[in-house]
């Protein structure tokens, strides 16, 4: 999880190229039907029914024995115990464990990201650049176990993910000590 331009995507690739797993990106699927932007009344009414039909997918992968990385902001969504609990069932349902991964960079690299990589669907965050931390804040609160990732230190943050996503409990004992 992580705001648009957090490093996700660029830390999922690393991730895949070590532990096998399912890949779903939002954007696989909201591209098709708003390739230039994430804002707008229409975009917000569609939104949670994207995330539906990735969450169907998770939920059938996941029963069938696949492992799963999702790729998804999840800012929003966060906030929402509802959402939580809706997650942690339908991993606990699947006999699955959630693992939960959250990128952030500080302010500057992040728009100088957004910036950089030219995504229409950006522009707007860009423009509007206060409203778009205040709905998407750079570090939400994340109420249960997870790994905090500065994408900005790319030394080492790739195994750290892989070694939490492996055995959480380990990786938060040795973070604590």
């Amino acid at each position: 999880m992580g705001v648009a331009g957090s490093g996700k995507t660029t830390l999922a690739r690393e991730i895949l190229r070590r532990v096998w797993a399912l890949y779903l990106d939002n954007n696989q699927i909201v591209d098709a039907f708003f390739p230039r932007t994430r804002s707008g009344s229409r975009y917000e009414k569609l939104r949670p029914r994207f995330y539906q039909a990735l969450y169907r997918i998770v939920r059938e992968n996941l029963e069938i024995g696949n492992s799963v990385l999702l790729d998804v902001p999840h800012v929003k969504e966060m906030q929402d115990p509802r959402w939580r609990a809706f997650m942690t069932d339908l991993a606990n349902r699947a006999k699955a464990r959630l693992v939960t991964i959250r990128c952030f960079c500080p302010e500057a690299v992040l728009r100088l990201r957004l910036r950089s990589r030219g995504e229409e669907r950006d522009r707007s965050k860009l423009r509007h650049w206060e409203q778009f931390l205040r709905e998407q804040p750079l570090r939400t609160i994340v109420p249960f176990a997870h790994l905090d990732v500065d994408t900005e230190q790319n030394a080492a943050i790739v195994a750290h993910a892989v070694r939490y996503i492996l055995d959480p409990a380990k990786t938060a004992r040795r973070a604590r000590s």
